[in-house]
Order: structure tokens, then sequence, then C-alpha cells
């Protein structure tokens, strides 16, 4: 009697487990790049600043580990990206949103080339304060 519920309770077990690990696998995580960019912006005429604080969307824990370990060099590069854009673009909701569409595909092929996927789902920024 006992040779046929063991390999049964094993099954059961193994189940469970791989529910639970598809659960972990397809969790939602948010990475803040902290603190927030401030940044001059624009090549001509009187300096201008903009502060944003952003976040990036990944899915599971691996993505979120393997994200917060480029953490730096994805800073960087988004320095770099937004300190490059001129008064057009950070002063219209239309490139705001270009903007962030460009910076996410930064973040992905960055994480393209350094882990071999993108990992980032989505970019957000929580917010976007212009001073001309």
């Amino acid at each position: 009697m006992f040779k046929f519920l063991l390999p049964l309770a094993g099954l059961i077990v193994f189940s469970f487990a791989n529910v639970t690990q598809a659960a972990e696998a397809s969790e939602t995580k948010y990475i803040h790049l902290t603190p927030a960019f401030v940044v001059n912006y624009g090549n001509t005429g009187r300096m201008k600043y903009l502060r944003t604080e952003i976040a990036l969307k990944v899915n599971g824990a691996a993505a979120a580990g393997a994200v917060t370990n480029h953490r730096p060099y994805i800073r960087n590069n988004l320095v770099f990206l937004l300190t490059a854009q001129d008064s057009d673009i950070v002063n219209s909701s239309a490139g705001r949103e270009t903007l962030r569409k460009v910076a996410l595909d930064e973040v992905r092929a960055l994480m393209t080339e350094l882990e071999g996927k993108p990992l980032i789902d989505d970019l957000y920024f929580e917010n976007f304060v212009v001073q001309n």
C-alpha cells in the first residue's frame, strides 16, 4: 500500500513547486533609479535644468537582480540621454512620451548587450520638472 502513495506524494509536491516557480517568474517588480536625475540640458543660451525620477518595470526576481546590478551603467547612459535633449522635447507631453520610449529602447539595448536579454518591460517618469 505504501509504495503507491509515495510516488503520488512526490508528484503533488513537484507540481506545487512548479506553480510557485511560475508565480515568482511572473511577479512584476519596479526598480527605482534613485537618487533623482538632476541634469542641465540644451546646447545654447541660458542654463536649463531637468529633474526626473525614473522607475523600470521588470518581470521576476532574476530580472530585478540583473537590472539592479547594472544600475550605475544604466544611470550613466540615461544622464547622457537627458542632457542631450532640447526644450522642444522636454516642454511638450508628446516630446516627453517620445523621450520615454527612446530611454526605454536605450536601457533595453544596454541590458541585451550586458545580459543577452532586454529584461526591462517598461520605463516610467515618476515626475518630470523642467526649469527654462
